[in-house]
């Protein structure tokens, strides 16, 4: 297994209202929704255990962990204790006929200190080798998790958990679901809060039509290039779990700014007046 270390510097987040929620992670109700038997709010162990059981092999599973990094105001090398932050597995590609057959998962887990629990996770099918037609793959899910909350002509979306509301789409049809893109130093904050002059505003969702986090839905979305009647030959899966994630960011914010006050008393503590 790889151990990949990655880390990111976070600023203290100011908010203008206090968001307090009841949400728990993995609400029973969702444990129904899973991907290769893989569920929200799993443990790190558990997921990875179910990579393996997936006929992963341990060479192919890799981790990211991440630190958050904070300043006394004069020294800017404080750091947090790292984290698993993302999981990466993938079965090994075959190849026939110049034609491709892969298949990767990429899980996502909140941060301390209410971290360690999956919260997100996206699987990318490709297969040029013996693809079902899009139709037969869609009635195959509908078969599993029963007929979809949305869906349009080529995307099937379930709504799981204690909300109803797609927090991350404005779509009319209620489908739409992504991950935060870490290469873009996005967080599922930026995708549910609008931010103003820095500060994420917690009244104030990008989806206009959600007023409360608890109104914000676990979401299970497959999202096909093919119409009903091509070669199903590319696939994304994605779930997650906003309100957890949500949550869990804003907790590791509020630690983070708790560690850095502290280390600002000590250091002032420290500090001597000179003689006058």
């Amino acid at each position: 297994m790889l151990l990949i270390k990655r880390f990111s510097a976070v600023f203290a987040i100011c908010v203008f209202v206090i968001l307090t929620t009841t949400t728990a992670i993995a609400a029973d109700s969702g444990s129904k929704y899973d991907v290769v038997g893989i569920t929200l709010g799993m443990t790190v162990e558990d997921a990875k255990q179910k990579l393996r059981d997936f006929g992963i092999e341990e060479q192919s599973i890799y981790e990211t962990r991440m630190s958050y990094s904070y300043s006394d105001g004069v020294n800017h090398n404080f750091k947090t204790d790292d984290f698993v932050y993302r999981i990466i597995g993938a079965n090994e590609a075959r190849y026939k006929d110049g034609k491709q057959y892969s298949d990767s998962i990429t899980l996502y887990f909140s941060p301390p200190p209410e971290g360690g629990r999956l919260v997100g996770l996206q699987r990318l099918m490709l297969n040029g080798i013996d693809p079902v037609t899009g139709g037969q793959f869609k009635q195959a899910v509908i078969d599993k998790y029963g007929e979809p909350t949305a869906a349009n002509s080529n995307t099937l979306n379930w709504k799981f958990g204690s909300g109803n509301k797609n927090c991350l789409s404005a779509s009319q049809d209620g489908t739409g679901v992504a991950l935060p893109d870490s290469i873009k130093n996005k967080s599922i904050l930026d995708m549910v809060f609008v931010k103003r002059s820095g500060q994420y505003r917690l009244d104030l969702f990008r989806v206009s039509r959600v007023k409360n986090l608890d109104e914000c839905a676990n979401m299970l979305e497959f999202k096909l290039t093919a119409t009903d009647t091509k070669p199903a030959n590319s696939v994304t899966t994605t779930m997650i779990d906003i309100p957890s994630w949500v949550q869990a960011e804003l907790a590791a914010g509020a630690e983070v700014e708790r560690l850095r006050k502290a280390a600002v008393e000590k250091r002032e503590g420290k500090g001597k007046v000179p003689a006058l």
